[in-house]
Formats: C-alpha cells, sequence, structure tokens
C-alpha cells in the first residue's frame, strides 16, 4: 500500500513539473522576476553607489535569486533570474543550478549581480554556460564576504547582496546557468 501510494505521488510530481505555464502564469512569473532584480539592485546600489557607474558603462548585467545548502562534504543550490542585454534592450530569464564540494556548513540566500564587461562572456552568459570555480564564502545574516577563481576573470564583475542564513565555506564549485525555457516560449 504504502509503495503504491509512493509511486502515485511521485507520478503526480512528474506530471506536475512537465506541465506547461499559462500566459498569465508566464507574465506573473517574469514580474516577480524583474521585480526581484530591481529590489536586488537598488539594495547594492544601496550599500555601494559605483555600481550605477559599472552598470552604466556595461554592455549587460544578470541578476539572479540564488539559494544555497551546504553539509561538510556537498553543498547543492539553485535559483532563477534575469539577464539584460542593454543594446538590444531584450531580457532574458535563466534557471541556475550550483554543487559544491569542499569543507563547510551552513545555509544561505543571496542576490547575485554580474555586470558584463566583454561583448563574448556576456554572449556565453546570454546562452547559457557551465562555470567551473574555486572559492570561500561567509556569510552571517546579511552580511557576507567571499573570494573565488572568478574574481580573476576580467570580462564581468559580481556583486553579492545577501538576503540571510549563515555559512562558511570553502569548496570548488560547478555552476550551470541555462534559459528558463518555460518563461522564454512565446505566449
Amino acid at each position: 500500500m504504502k509503495t503504491s501510494l509512493s509511486l502515485v505521488l511521485a507520478l503526480l510530481l512528474v506530471v506536475a513539473g512537465c506541465a506547461t505555464m499559462t500566459s498569465d502564469e508566464k507574465q506573473q512569473k517574469r514580474a516577480e522576476l524583474d521585480a526581484m532584480a530591481e529590489a536586488a539592485l537598488a539594495g547594492l546600489v544601496e550599500q555601494d553607489p559605483e555600481i550605477n557607474t559599472e552598470i552604466d558603462e556595461s554592455l549587460g548585467y544578470a541578476v539572479a535569486n540564488i539559494k544555497l545548502t551546504k553539509v561538510p562534504v556537498v553543498g547543492a543550490g539553485g535559483g532563477e533570474g534575469v539577464f539584460f542585454n542593454k543594446a538590444t534592450q531584450q531580457r532574458t530569464y535563466f534557471t541556475v543550478s550550483r554543487l559544491d564540494i569542499g569543507g563547510g556548513w551552513g545555509v544561505r540566500s543571496y542576490k547575485a549581480l554580474l555586470i558584463f564587461k566583454s561583448q563574448e562572456v556576456m554572449d556565453r552568459a546570454a546562452d547559457g554556460i557551465w562555470e567551473f570555480q574555486a572559492g570561500a564564502e561567509m556569510s552571517a545574516g546579511k552580511a557576507t564576504a567571499e573570494g573565488s577563481s572568478s574574481d580573476l576573470n576580467q570580462g564581468f564583475t559580481m556583486h553579492v547582496l545577501s538576503d540571510g542564513g549563515a555559512s562558511a565555506t570553502v569548496t570548488a564549485r560547478v555552476i550551470r546557468t541555462r534559459a528558463y525555457k518555460k518563461l522564454m516560449e512565446d505566449d
């Protein structure tokens, strides 16, 4: 009996995950991601007004809402966001997946702002990428400090706005972004 019930629940989850979004649901989700990005930008500019200048001089930028859980050896997280191409004035909605291997512990939520200075890096980001990094992060509440091998990349800068949680990690990580296909399909 329990096996049958578990099988039915699993099947319902698969079917629900495959369902398409209605036009209204897509518009609502896009509006939520746009509002998240605007609020994150406002919070980051409040912390560092120079971010406005960076954005003005950039080719484009992306804002993602990410949640991450880390236990001693493995961590995983994900989120979603919106990419703005300033030249075309187009938005691309995307999802983020993250897998960490290394030391540390914690749970945190944050907004990441990537400001693109290189056309090549911006094009790669808009198409979806796999990013391999090594880094260290510490956060407590809304305070955060981090550094990673991506900091050496001259094609973009990254700023973080912590939402909360606490973590301390030193890890190798894989981050994958890809288009949020359900939101990018025509209505």
